[in-house]
């Protein structure tokens, strides 16, 4: 239905609410409009609805993060969670591929992923590791989008990492963050980590038999891309302390803030802060990492272009996402597609590199730092920890799914 319609449609029931109401004697508002003002029985209880009822929506998606999570406005601490984004980058840089539409045909904004040996119909690379030989794996077959997350928890200690799998499993379900929390869930059961690998191949990596605790309260996840609906939830049942993400995605409708902001949140034994129900929603331009703002004007950028070469008489082929043999052109401007390009790919290197470049200022900094936390790692140690998390991932990562791609 058109935006014209709509107003036309609105416009009449007003007028035929009110004539109904000068009809009848009343003179109450319309019913609709008194149920906009008054909560239902149950949920008039509901501190989070009480606060947040009658607010504007840019007021609902508002989260304070100067009330819950004042540990930002500590550079050290924002040091440290850049450490994990630049392992984010990294990874997914490592596991690119870009085959959305397939290993064959023409994509114009994928230039450099192209097969190195030139053939017709040109061959693009799936897996782009730089040297594809030894024990690595190398594929072609899209798995799914090129959206990840990593699960840290309250020490610093990476946990895991997932990919969005979606292609992989033929589901529009399996997204990075739900894959992540399910597994988190997994490991309780289990004295198994990542360290694992690592201590079998003899590099002196100790290895804690202490089963990960249920609940994941104190687990930050670092995402690639704003969480939807679902991966909110799902974090919000798991109550996941955080979320920290690099970029926006701006058809998710800021759904992880008004959800934070409506979930319903408990003050802790002290009657100090509170457990968020919900992950609290962190923008990763809050901890100064300046691939957030590239990522998405690149993103928009990309989003405008395409759709203006799809609507042109005739459609400038040139400038589509991917062109099939059939010579039919794909001028989607699906964010998904945004993340298989030359240009996503490019700046999630650079934010990569700068995990094997990074100059600490805030090295000996440990966050919490408290006298009963004594397992709390330093900026220092987080960063070594993150450079051996992606030595054990190049090999035996698998972009992070346990199946054996």
């Amino acid at each position: 239905m058109s935006s014209e319609s709509e107003i036309s449609r609105r416009a009449l029931i007003v007028k035929t609410a009110g004539a109904t109401g000068a009809i009848a004697g009343a003179s109450a508002a319309p019913a609709f409009a008194q149920a906009v003002q008054i909560l239902p029985p149950g949920f008039a209880d509901q501190e989070p609805l009480i606060e947040n009822w009658t607010k504007q929506l840019n007021q609902v998606v508002q989260v304070d993060l100067r009330k819950d999570a004042p540990e930002l406005a500590d550079p050290s601490v924002c040091e440290r969670h850049r450490i994990y984004c630049y392992l984010l980058m990294k990874l997914i840089h490592r596991f690119w591929n870009g085959n959305k539409r397939g290993p064959l045909g023409t994509y114009p904004l994928r230039e450099q992923q192209q097969d190195a040996i030139k053939q017709s119909p040109q061959r693009y690379r799936g897996d782009m590791i730089a040297d594809p030989g030894g024990v690595r794996v190398n594929w072609d077959r899209y798995l799914g989008h090129n959206i990840a997350c990593i699960a840290v928890d309250g020490n610093g200690e990476i946990i895991d990492f997932e990919f969005n799998h979606n292609e992989f499993f033929r589901s529009s379900a399996e997204h990075a963050e739900s894959r992540m929390v399910r597994r988190l869930f997994g490991l309780t059961d289990i004295f198994d980590n990542w360290k694992t690998a690592l201590a079998c191949r003899d590099l002196k990596q100790s290895f804690n038999r202490k089963a990960r605790a249920a609940s994941l309260n104190d687990v930050t996840l670092y995402t690639s891309l704003e969480s939807c609906a679902q991966c909110s939830g799902v974090m919000s049942l798991a109550a996941i302390k955080q979320v920290i993400y690099i970029q926006n995605d701006f058809t998710a409708y800021k759904i992880g803030n008004i959800m934070y902001n409506l979930a319903n949140r408990k003050a802790d034994a002290q009657g100090k802060g509170s457990t968020p129900g919900a992950a609290i929603p962190i923008a990763a331009s809050e901890i100064g990492l300046d691939e957030f703002a590239r990522l998405n004007a690149a993103n928009l950028a990309f989003a405008k272009d395409i759709v203006a070469a799809g609507n042109a008489n005739p459609p400038e082929v040139s400038r589509a996402f991917f062109v099939g043999q059939d010579g039919k052109a794909d001028f989607d401007p699906a964010i998904s597609s945004f993340l298989c390009t030359d240009k996503a790919r490019a700046i999630f290197a650079d934010g990569g590199s700068k995990l094997d470049t990074l100059k600490l200022e805030h090295g000996a900094s440990k966050f919490p730092n408290a006298p009963d936390r004594p397992d709390v790692l330093s900026n220092d140690d987080c960063l070594n920890h993150a450079k051996d998390f992606y030595s054990y991932a190049d090999i035996e990562g698998y972009r992070g799914s346990p199946h054996k791609l």
